[in-house]
């Protein structure tokens, strides 16, 4: 075969090679829609009495005009459902099925008794509903036609795009490791001076080394964001046009606070919704021509979702790297949608915190669950932030000894860092719970025979809530993680009744997925369950190393442990899932055992 003959014979492999690829990314992307979908109509199927008694539906009493065009209060008829600010609902007077007022309504705010919702044609959903009560049920936007603009990008050959030249020979596994160590170096000094960690001083020289790909592994409160924000300003003093994305604006937002602090020129372009938690030095804009101020020469960083890439808010923007914060939980086709408008990549995040949530299963062997876990398929070394500022010595032993290695050391002044509450002499058990010397305290559910939900101890939980704020921690410093929404409807009602709607609102209580990222000082970590019969049909779910890890990690020197002891009966034939119980165990063992 002559030497030509060869080269088409390769180069005809690999159009296959790359075909396969992004048909395989098709079908995932096809797939995950169906499923969606087929949720939405299981929810919307189910009478209306069990979609409010399962918090499914929320009930409004009326709806009128809001603050602005576009907007509407709508006032609850009691119950509490699932829904938090943020969410997609859609409006209709009993039934989706038969009775839609309005689809894809943004949840925006909660005010006591109300709920602000930005919606289409809201002057005429208004008229519609008239003084008659109305209901929201959860829905979503069909985002299909933004992937396959992505991947007919991707794949476009004749002639071939630039996201076709940049990200098919990294699908492809061709992943350069190269870097440039004068870069590498000189990033690593100016870390140093100013006041990194040698872990986090390599990241940042990584990250400014890099020639494609630079991966950096951050544990609970080792400070990626930290390394985030001064990689990035590094970045934009070079004059790179840097673009900060992730799967959640929270973690956008918080990624730019950090940018906004070392003093780069930076903006959120996205809904003025969308700000929650941005601080003054972050410019809005809901587009990037609307951006008005912006350098015009040099460098900036642009915080944004994935999807901003396919629409005005981005249109024909390119960028130079673009860095993706909680990579971890960001998938293959959501991180190429924004790939495809950079050079090089940065992901920042931690494999063993929680994956992304995908609908459909079946097709997990094609397509791996997080870009994170693509790179680190394909060998892409990582450097892994070791020193975690939020977690006393206590709390971080167990998490360090069963997902790092025994690599993650505490540090900081919260080091040695106990809870300190004022002196109480009033004998209260919740109180004394929360005062014993052990910072890991587990106390046994009182109802083995919850599931899903468990009264019991969720007002177990707003007596320690009560004993808390009784000795000198504020709302704001207590967190309740549950690992089910249903349980977190019962926590929430309990602290409702409990303390009244400001107080118990500003104690954050709510799924293990919301509070990734977080941290407080006083963390109660309700499971709920305690049938065994339940646990076990759950058990994928509910002894989930990664969800395990997060719930743990989220407190800086108090956690409370509220649920089931596992019967020594209780094991699995399979091998994953025997380690997996094994790990719940140990993590009991290291606890401090109180009962009531």
């Amino acid at each position: 075969m002559t030497q030509d003959a060869s080269k088409a014979v390769a180069g005809l492999e690999k159009a296959r090679r790359h075909a396969r690829l992004l048909e395989g990314l098709r079908r995932f992307v096809a797939r995950e829609r169906e499923a969606a979908q087929q949720n939405l109509l299981d929810v919307w199927r189910q009478p209306l009495a069990e979609r409010l008694a399962k918090g499914l539906t929320q009930r409004f009493l009326r709806i009128e005009a809001g603050p602005e065009s576009g907007t509407a209060w709508a006032y609850l008829g009691g119950g509490e459902s699932r829904f938090r600010e943020g969410d997609l609902v859609c409006l209709h007077g009993g039934s989706p099925l038969e009775t839609m007022l309005s689809r894809e309504a943004a949840f925006e705010a909660e005010e006591e008794g109300r709920w602000l919702l930005r919606l289409k044609h809201a002057g005429a959903v208004i008229k519609a509903a008239g003084d008659e009560s109305l209901y929201a049920d959860p829905d979503d936007f069909d985002l299909t036609k933004y992937y396959e603009q992505v991947l007919d990008d991707i794949g476009q050959t004749i002639p071939p795009s630039r996201a076709n030249r940049c990200l098919m020979p990294l699908l492809d596994g061709r992943i350069s490791n190269e870097f440039d160590p004068r870069d590498v170096e000189e990033a690593e000094t100016i870390a140093l001076d100013e006041g990194l960690n040698a872990a986090q001083a390599e990241a940042v020289g990584k990250i400014l080394g890099a020639d494609q790909v630079a991966c950096i592994q951050g544990p609970p409160g080792t400070g990626k964001t930290r390394v985030l924000g001064l990689a990035v300003r590094l970045l934009v003093e070079r004059g790179e046009r840097v673009l900060v994305t992730s799967h959640t604006h929270m973690a956008i937002n918080n990624a730019l606070n950090k940018i906004a602090a070392q003093g780069v020129p930076v903006a959120k372009i996205g809904r003025l919704a969308q700000t929650g938690g941005l601080e003054a030095g972050v410019r809005l804009a809901d587009s990037f021509a609307e951006w008005h101020g912006r350098p015009q020469d040099g460098g900036y960083a642009i915080g944004a979702t994935p999807f901003a890439t396919c629409t005005y808010r981005l249109e024909n923007c390119e960028f130079d790297t673009v860095v993706f914060d909680e990579a971890s939980q960001v998938t293959l086709p959501l991180a190429l949608m924004a790939m495809r408008r950079g050079a090089r990549f940065v992901f920042i995040g931690d494999q063993k915190q929680l994956p992304p949530v995908l609908l459909a299963r079946s097709i997990l062997d094609d397509i791996p669950g997080s870009i994170f876990a693509k790179l680190t398929a394909h060998n892409v070394d990582s450097v892994m932030l070791t020193d975690t500022y939020r977690l006393n010595r206590e709390l971080a032993a167990w998490p360090s000894q069963a997902f790092y290695d025994g690599r993650l050391r505490p540090a900081g002044p919260n080091r040695d860092r106990t809870l300190s509450l004022r002196p109480r002499e009033d004998g209260d058990p919740f109180d004394a719970a929360l005062r014993d010397a052990a910072s890991l305290v587990f106390i046994p559910t009182l109802d083995d025979t919850a599931r899903s939900r468990n009264p019991d101890d969720a007002q177990l939980v707003a007596s320690l809530c009560a004993a808390a704020l009784a000795g000198g921690l504020a709302p704001h410093e207590i967190g309740i993680v549950t690992p089910f929404r249903a349980h977190g409807r019962t926590v929430r009602s309990a602290l409702v009744e409990a303390f009244g709607w400001h107080t118990a609102r500003a104690i954050v209580a709510d799924t293990v997925e919301r509070m990734q990222g977080q941290e407080r000082e006083l963390i109660i970590l309700s499971l709920a369950a305690g049938d065994v019969r339940f646990l076990a049909a759950v058990a994928e779910f509910f002894f989930q190393p990664e969800r395990l890890n997060v719930s743990v990690t989220r407190a800086m020197t108090k956690l409370v442990i509220i649920g089931p002891e596992l019967p020594s009966a209780f094991q699995s034939h399979d091998e994953g899932m025997a380690r997996n119980l094994s790990l719940y165990r140990s993590l009991l063992a290291a606890a401090r055992r109180i009962e009531f």
